[in-house]
């Protein structure tokens, strides 16, 4: 096949960052002005501007795609333009396009995640070697052509603002020519990864619109309310900046009131001015990004369906990350909630019930929160099946360390050696169960104390003493000895592949070894055969502060030394386009390594599920969302949990369910 690079420039009426690649591309308005293309390594880069006749070589393009190799940045986009708003436009011209098959088609953004060189052409390009120089000019004509005004119309460019708007797409094209020839393909489990996730975004999920509808009309008829309420007692819109100032001197010790940290005050409220308490929470509800997701499911949703929602292979753990409304991050539902939500939520016309309910309200903001997960549906003649892999990484982690099997009462017997009481003692819903359950699941990474008392007060609300965080650690560590080994193993072979030395860890599952040339740098090579690259990996001498114990008149005393150390760091592309440079540890790359191995068994699950024939709707972190007729559930349990050959003896168990919409 001819590679066929290009890139699109457009402009619509609507807003693509509201409303996602697919509504923006499908919409009547949305109109692409430029495209910039090139054929091969060394074609010329050419340019057709909205208004021109097409060009004979771009003609055969779209009308024999399968002789080209589709290539761009960020292809979904593209795609969409290309596959609407492009082919309206050409038909106008006599022509009907076709659509490339989906075999013909390359995301060069997808290839740099992967090697993990950058989620923009930018910082890929400088991660890469490229010398990249910013055309302020003509992105300011492409800004220009592409904003409606007032009544709807666009401004046209005059001829000279043309010539400067068409090099500032050329360049991104030649940018996306030089990137694409300097990495090498997908490989093939990923290239199906690769391949689900673009079929996925561009066929969506169902929701339940009428419900968002409903839930979105409590917001609108509640919020003003309760920016009112908190008016009334601050003074301030809750957005106010000024907020800051008013809630200092009641919480002396934050600096901003960011989400996260508006969470952490709510925990410490018990001996603050109530008045102040209060209008925290009007604070946190009004600032909530959980509500926000209502507003972002009505801009975004599209024939019943929200699209977009997954961004392949972000992370350095080659998780999926979230776009749009992100679904990896809906609330769960709260047992404690001042208003109850409906007993049975399997049913097909929830809206209707929610509809009832809505005058007897006590606190209509948090109840919408409460029933963010029912909004995902499927087809009524089908069913929601949802498996969740019960202590993945755990189970990952004792199986890299050989400690065997995940106990089923593993939070449980680590609250017995962290309270020294009896098993039975230990109850479901206790704190000492959900602090076991913290310390099996965060442990393992070589969280320290404070940040593991921290998360413990974020995701449970349980506010620790710091002797007692500590205790948890300590005894977390000398529980799981082979463990905090492996920590300081990958560690140590980290530092020997820097200087050119391969190692092979846990009976040979880990292979720590230098990157292949041209690049520079770590790679490790993971159970499945599959990589996680550590761009220019390089050791700095510095010195760092060490916490020394000493017991001193029979107490414990521990006093800060400075000490100079070796720390390891590797280069990440900056979202603006500039890498970086960050420190890695031996704890945090068995995080990596164990949640990329979690995430290699997730996608092989994701594999079979689709080839016995469910409709794999989604991940969401350790889950499998799909698709697929009633009476099915042993099958997909099974079927979830068939190991791939490189973990042939890795006990691995999900919790599955299905229903008419999702129930977890």
């Amino acid at each position: 096949m001819i590679d066929f690079h290009f890139d699109f420039e457009t402009r619509s009426r609507l807003d693509l960052r509201k409303v996602g690649a697919v509504r923006y591309g499908t919409h009547i308005s949305t109109e692409a002005t430029l495209i910039t293309w090139a054929f091969g390594r060394t074609g010329t880069v050419k340019a057709w501007r909205i208004g021109q006749t097409l060009p004979s070589e771009l003609v055969d393009v779209i009308i024999n795609p399968s002789k080209y190799n589709f290539n761009a940045f960020n292809i979904e986009f593209d795609f969409m333009i290309w596959a609407y708003a492009f082919s309206r436009q050409v038909l106008k011209q006599g022509i009907t396009l076709v659509r490339p098959p989906l075999k013909n088609i390359t995301d060069t953004m997808a290839l740099s995640q992967h090697f993990r060189t950058g989620g923009s052409l930018e910082a890929c390009a400088r991660m890469r070697g490229l010398n990249v120089s910013k055309d302020k000019e003509g992105r300011r004509m492409m800004l220009k052509q592409c904003k409606p005004k007032r009544d709807g119309a666009f401004v046209e460019l005059t001829d000279e603002e043309w010539i400067a708007f068409e090099r500032y797409g050329k360049i991104d094209t030649m940018i996306l020519r030089e990137v694409y020839y300097k990495l090498p393909p997908l490989p093939t489990s990923e290239r199906w990864i690769f391949e689900w996730t673009f079929r996925r975004n561009l066929t969506g999920i169902m929701i339940d619109t009428e419900l968002v509808d409903v839930l979105d009309g409590i917001v609108k008829d509640n919020m003003p309310r309760l920016e009112q309420s908190f008016f009334d007692i601050v003074g301030l819109k809750p957005k106010s900046p000024k907020c800051l100032a008013w809630f200092k001197p009641h919480f002396p010790w934050i600096e901003n009131l960011r989400a996260d940290t508006v969470r952490d005050m709510l925990l410490r409220c018990d001996n603050v001015n109530p008045i102040a308490a209060k209008a925290l929470k009007l604070k946190a509800l009004a600032g909530s990004t959980s509500i926000s997701k209502v507003k972002c499911a009505t801009e975004m949703k599209h024939n019943d369906r929200l699209y977009n929602l997954l961004a392949y292979h972000m992370a350095q753990t080659k998780r999926f990350a979230g776009r749009g409304i992100q679904i990896h991050n809906f609330p769960r539902p709260s047992n404690t909630a001042v208003d109850a939500i409906p007993e049975d939520l399997n049913v097909h016309d929830l809206a209707s019930e929610v509809r009832a309910m809505i005058p007897n309200l006590q606190d209509p903001i948090d109840f919408v929160k409460n029933l963010l997960r029912r909004i995902w549906i499927v087809e009524k003649d089908k069913l929601l099946y949802c498996g969740d892999f019960s202590k993945v990484e755990p189970t990952v982690l004792y199986w890299l360390t050989g400690m065997g099997e995940v106990s089923k009462t593993a939070y449980e017997e680590m609250a017995v050696k962290i309270y020294n009481m009896p098993l039975e003692a230990i109850t479901k819903d206790s704190d000492e169960r959900t602090i076991g359950k913290h310390s099996v699941l965060g442990g393992g990474y070589g969280m320290g104390p404070d940040k593991f008392k921290d998360q413990v007060a974020k995701l449970s609300g349980i506010i620790m003493e710091d002797d007692f965080s500590k205790h948890v650690i300590k005894t977390y560590r000398e529980v799981n000895a082979p463990i905090t080994k492996l920590w300081k193993d990958l560690e140590q072979s980290f530092k020997k592949a820097i200087h050119g030395e391969a190692t092979a860890l846990c009976d040979k599952k880990l292979y720590v070894m230098p990157m292949q040339a041209p690049d520079t740098g770590v790679q490790i090579r993971l159970p499945s055969g599959s990589y996680l690259y550590y761009h220019n990996a390089h050791l700095k001498v510095e010195e760092k502060i060490m916490d020394i114990v000493e017991i001193v008149n029979g107490q414990t005393v521990v006093r800060k030394v400075p000490r100079m150390s070796q720390s390891i760091y590797y280069m990440v592309p900056g979202n603006g386009g500039i890498p970086y440079r960050t420190n890695i540890y031996g704890g945090l790359l068995t995080e990596h390594v164990t949640s990329a191995t979690a995430r290699d068994l997730l996608t092989y699950s994701m594999y079979n599920l689709d080839q016995a024939g469910f409709d794999v709707l989604t991940s969401v972190h350790d889950e499998v969302w799909a698709s697929a007729v009633a009476g099915r559930d042993d099958e997909f349990n099974q079927t979830m949990c068939i190991l791939p050959y490189w973990a042939q003896n890795i006990k691995l168990t999900a919790d599955t369910g299905s229903g008419v919409r999702y129930l977890k």
